[in-house]
Order: C-alpha cells, then sequence, then structure tokens
C-alpha cells in the first residue's frame, strides 16, 4: 500500500503587504487564505493520509489572532477528516530572541497537530499506516545561527519502511537556485547531507517550487503558495501530492491560482516627444494597460531634461491610476535627470535591515566555522540592540 500525503510550504499568513491602501492590503492577506484554503479542500475531497506544511505557516512569529483563529480551524477539519498534520516552524515563524514558544504550537496543544518546533534537534512520530510503519520527523528553522547547516551533527531516522524528514532550509547543488537570491545561505545544506534511507525530504523555505532525487530520496520544494515579491513574477505557485510506494515516488504539483502581476519598462529620453507633458504621458500609458485586478510595477530608465523631471509628479500619476490597477509600484532609480544625474533614490533599508545584510554578506564569505560562529553572535546582539533601541 502506498502513503499518500499533501506537502506545502510557506503560507505567509497575515503578511503585512506595502500597500498603502488598507482594503486591498486585506485583499492581499485574502488572497494567502484562499489558496492555503484549496490545498486543505483538495485534502478533505482526496484523503491522503499526511498533511504536511514546512515551516512560514505565518509571516511573523507575532500573527494577529485572526489569522492564528483562520489556521486553527482550517487544520481542525484536516484532523476532523482523519488527515495527520505535520508541521515545522519556518525563519518567520521561530523568533530570533527571547522565547521558543511558537505562534503554531497551539495547534500541538489543542491536539490537532504535531509541531516539530524544536530548533537544535530532529524530532520525530511513528505511524502505522495500512500495515506500513512511517516514519515523519522534522526540525524547525535554526534562527539564532542562520548560516548553519540544519542537518549538521543530527541523526536522521531512516528505520522504518517509509521515512520522511521535514526541513526550512536552503539547498545548495543539484542546479537548485532560489527565485530570492538572499535566502541561499540561510540554514544551508548539501545533497551529501542528506541520510540514505530516506525516502522522502519535504523542504520549504524557497518560494520557487523545484523536485529533485538523490541517492534514493526524492526532494520536493513545493514553493510558496502565492506570489510574495517581484523575484517571483515567473514562479508557478501550488502545492505537491505525493505517493510513495516502495522505493517508488510518483509527484503531482497542483497549481494555485494568484493574483495577476505585470512588470513594464519604458526608456525615456531628452529627445522624446512626451506630449502634452511627462505626467500625462505616463498617466495614458498606464490607462492602455489598465487591469483593476492586477499588480503591476514601471521601470523609468534613461535620461531626461530637467523640464521633463518637472513634469513628472509621481504623486498626481499614483492619484490618477488609483482604480486602474490593485496596486501600482513606479521604479526610477535608473532614471537619470540632464545636468544633475540620478536625483531618484530608491527606498533606503533602515539601520536593522542594512546591519542584517552586511552581516549576512560577511557569514556567507566567512572561511572556518569559528569565524561563522563569532559573526552570528555579532549579528544577534547587533539586531537585540538595534530593536532595542528603536523600541
Amino acid at each position: 500500500m502506498s502513503v499518500q500525503l499533501i506537502h506545502c510550504s510557506d503560507l505567509h499568513l497575515d503578511k503585512n503587504f506595502n500597500i498603502s491602501n488598507l482594503a486591498r492590503a486585506q485583499e492581499r492577506k485574502e488572497d494567502l487564505n484562499k489558496n492555503f484554503s484549496v490545498a486543505v479542500d483538495y485534502a478533505l475531497k482526496n484523503k491522503p493520509d499526511l498533511f504536511l506544511i514546512s515551516g512560514d505557516v505565518f509571516d511573523r512569529n507575532s500573527p494577529s489572532n485572526s489569522a492564528r483563529v483562520f489556521v486553527t480551524e482550517r487544520v481542525r477539519q484536516l484532523r476532523e477528516g482523519g488527515i495527520r498534520v505535520f508541521i515545522i516552524g519556518g525563519n518567520h515563524d521561530v523568533p530570533k530572541f527571547g522565547t521558543q514558544h511558537l505562534a503554531i504550537d497551539v495547534l500541538a496543544s489543542a491536539g490537532l497537530a504535531t509541531v516539530f518546533s524544536k530548533s537544535d534537534a530532529i524530532e520525530k512520530q511513528v505511524l502505522d499506516i495500512d500495515g506500513r510503519r512511517v516514519c515523519v520527523a522534522g526540525k524547525s528553522y535554526f534562527s539564532r545561527f542562520e548560516s548553519e547547516n540544519p542537518l549538521h551533527g543530527c541523526t536522521m531516522p531512516i528505520e522504518e519502511d517509509y521515512n520522511i524528514l521535514m526541513i526550512h532550509g536552503s539547498l545548495q547543488g543539484l542546479n537548485v537556485v532560489s527565485s530570492i537570491p538572499e535566502m541561499t545561505f540561510q540554514n544551508p545544506f548539501r545533497p551529501g547531507d542528506i541520510a540514505q534511507g530516506l525516502n522522502y525530504l519535504a523542504l520549504g523555505h524557497f518560494h520557487n517550487h523545484f523536485e529533485r532525487e538523490h541517492e534514493g530520496c526524492r526532494i520536493v520544494n513545493p514553493g510558496s503558495i502565492e506570489r510574495m515579491s517581484w523575484g517571483e513574477l515567473n514562479d508557478e505557485k501550488g502545492f505537491v501530492w505525493a505517493e510513495l510506494n516502495g522505493s517508488d515516488a510518483s509527484l503531482e504539483f497542483i497549481r494555485l491560482e494568484t493574483r495577476p502581476m505585470e512588470e513594464y519598462a519604458l526608456d525615456l529620453s531628452t529627445t522624446g516627444d512626451y506630449s502634452p507633458n511627462l505626467k500625462d504621458y505616463l498617466v495614458e500609458y498606464l490607462h492602455k494597460r489598465s487591469d483593476a485586478g492586477k499588480l503591476a510595477r514601471l521601470n523609468l530608465r534613461g535620461q531626461i531634461t530637467q523640464e521633463q523631471y518637472r513634469q513628472l509628479k509621481l504623486n498626481e500619476i499614483y492619484e490618477a491610476t488609483r482604480d486602474n490597477f490593485f496596486h501600482l509600484n513606479v521604479r526610477h532609480g535608473e532614471l537619470y535627470v540632464e545636468g544633475f544625474g540620478r536625483v531618484f533614490m530608491e527606498r533606503v533599508d533602515n539601520p536593522i535591515e542594512s546591519f542584517t545584510k552586511r552581516l549576512d554578506i560577511l557569514i556567507a564569505e566567512a572561511n572556518s566555522e569559528e569565524k561563522r560562529r563569532q559573526l552570528e553572535q555579532v549579528k544577534e546582539l547587533g539586531r537585540k540592540y538595534l530593536e532595542e533601541a528603536r523600541a
């Protein structure tokens, strides 16, 4: 008999999208809820043995009460439908400082799911499914030392008929590339770290879907259930239906509908004819591409005159196109003004973001384990002091 499972990850429920219109920001949250509900409803209809969530259930470690209630109700339906639910914490679920209790722990306390909340050891549960012994094991994201290999020094359970391991981390190798490059060095591991005898490695973290095979183990990363950033513009979103049958595994990627996104690039020049003026020209350009349900981004590039610069009133462009798109973002970091150079600046990171990015680079470049640990400690203490100063 085969073992059937649904595998999803990176739900990012309760995400605060950078959208000024509060009603539309809430609607974006509902996009995430809707797609998670599609996966749950698919499970309730098709009755798999297991439902796995490989981290980042929530987008922050202290989600809203409404998000907690939503997840609890949906997981309750799975449990009442006879489907066993297993969850690990991702980098958005696990606090970097202080208590290690996770928001998802309440699902375990309520008896609705098995939550492997430890970050420093692999936990496991052995099940009997149709006479076959199935081990589901996992560990949550190691947030304190993000450059650490999550499998280093861990014993992977491989003694049962089927052995499944859940990890939230970055597979380096096998031609895997993240659509969001900065994720690559967070809890990194390599194919050689995977123990022989493991049947299914249920990954989360990278937002793009991929499937690989290594030494008889199927490595599956479903990706996020919705596009979270422009880096994911070309990613298909969904979850995975898997059937493990002896040494074989069949996989099906179930695609989810996502909010449409489109990016436009417009090259401007000092000699261009932008009648009656540059602002109105851009408004008309956007009107022609109107789609009230779409996330749109306009990249302005090239060089304009000082007079054209005075005509380029971005606030008025946003106001004039408010109803043309679900949300519009105009980027102008590559636009120059004659005689001045680049006068537009993209968003500047806050001190915590800048500090963290710089330390992540230094950690990735460190040439020894001792150096990496020292830098991780500097990063941890520095973030703590900066957050205390901001409070």
